[in-house]
């Protein structure tokens, strides 16, 4: 009797799935000095983290800080932040 090997191949989705981890593992961390001036809105402030990559999704993050009421706790200052901080990590940073 013969014996068949076969290799598994794993499927497109679970390819694209570990080539996305292992890029996320290659990401270095994004650091960024965020400048919040007078009368600076939420939104400006969400928009200049996520075109610095600091954050992906601008609007999320806006809205973040509005429903946990950061948004009338900010605070004029030079702030640095990285983009492995979580949306509270950096509401609490521009709200200190």
């Amino acid at each position: 009797m013969e014996e068949t090997k076969k290799t598994v191949q794993p499927k497109d989705a679970d390819k694209d799935l570990l080539e996305n981890e292992a890029s996320k593992k290659d990401q270095s961390i994004v650091s960024y000095t965020i400048k919040v001036k007078t009368n600076m809105t939420t939104t400006e402030i969400a928009d200049r983290l996520s075109k610095e990559k600091i954050i992906d999704d601008a609007a999320g993050f806006e809205a973040y800080i509005n429903e946990h009421d950061f948004s009338k706790k900010v605070q004029i200052c030079e702030f640095v932040v990285t983009n492995n901080m979580t949306y509270r990590q950096l509401a609490n940073t521009l709200t200190h």
